[in-house]
């Protein structure tokens, strides 16, 4: 493979098209494997009557609707719903009174969920092909954004934030899950195609997500930490190569290999009106 080279202006990356190519190649050549994934993040009870399809392509890096907070009759908006897992599990949530609308820039991902959604009776799901920085949704239609593990493969990070805000109603929560990087990558490891696929030369550091979400408008922001994310982990997804692992165990320093990222829990709030927040005073 080759290297993608990229580099940052104005908290974006520059190569979009090609970092957009590597992401598309990778992800269109997956084909369900195991359910190893799906069992880290999701409880059997969680998984239980989802058709085996979603289970076994689930490739993201957390479980955002367990931490959502999604209530009976919200719409929902879930970035890159890739197979559709997290569609799915909105849809309970939220009930034959709610909706969830995933976004996936990849065909063959949005027959698969649509596949998906129909076999589980969600006749609330619409999984619908488009970029998630150029949302193919209204303005203010959501209650709540979800994401898992998908803030991190697009090279211009601002926008899709931008987007999230724009489609939520005011007072709508921003309820996703990404990693964040620990330490900085070798060259090798940051310029690797594998390794943007599998949302890691692509994290950023805490404080820049922090910075990130606040300033594309979101208030009452947390980040709480989930699980760590190190070479055994990545070894889970069939995104990751061998020739890739084995770069990372040559190029990371011992200590470094049990969490080169953590999987984070990330909140934010539109505000309502004149920017004040639900049980916040104005001073």
């Amino acid at each position: 493979m080759t290297g993608v080279q990229m580099h940052f202006e104005d908290g974006d990356l520059l190569a979009q098209n090609a970092i957009r190519s590597v992401v598309r190649d990778t992800y269109g050549a997956v084909e369900p494997t195991d359910r190893r994934v799906a069992e880290r993040f999701y409880s059997p009870n969680e998984l239980a009557g989802l058709p085996e399809t979603a289970v076994r392509i689930a490739l993201g890096v957390g479980n955002p609707v367990r931490h959502a907070d999604l209530q009976p009759g919200q719409d929902v908006i879930d970035l890159g719903s890739g197979g559709g897992i997290d569609c799915l599990l909105a849809a309970r949530a939220v009930g034959p009174s709610g909706s969830v609308v995933g976004v996936d820039f990849l065909s063959d991902m949005v027959g698969r969920a649509t596949a998906a959604a129909a076999e589980a009776g969600h006749a609330n799901v619409r999984i619908l092909e488009g970029l998630i920085e150029a949302l193919p949704v209204p303005d203010a239609s959501a209650d709540v954004v979800i994401s898992n593990g998908v803030v991190n493969l697009s090279p211009r990070k601002a926008r899709v934030l931008a987007e999230a805000f724009r489609v939520l109603r005011p007072g709508g929560r921003l309820a996703i899950v990404d990693l964040v990087l620990e330490h900085d990558l070798p060259p090798e490891i940051q310029t690797h195609p594998a390794a943007w696929a599998g949302c890691l030369s692509g994290a950023l550091s805490e404080i820049s997500l922090y910075k990130g979400i606040r300033r594309a408008g979101f208030r009452d922001v947390s980040i709480k930490p989930l699980a760590p994310f190190g070479i055994s982990e990545c070894a889970l997804y069939p995104l990751f190569g061998e020739e890739l692992l084995s770069l990372m165990r040559a190029t990371l320093q011992t200590e470094q290999q049990d969490r080169i990222a953590t999987s984070v829990f990330v909140h934010g709030r539109k505000p309502i009106g004149d920017g004040r927040l639900p049980g916040r005073a104005r001073k």
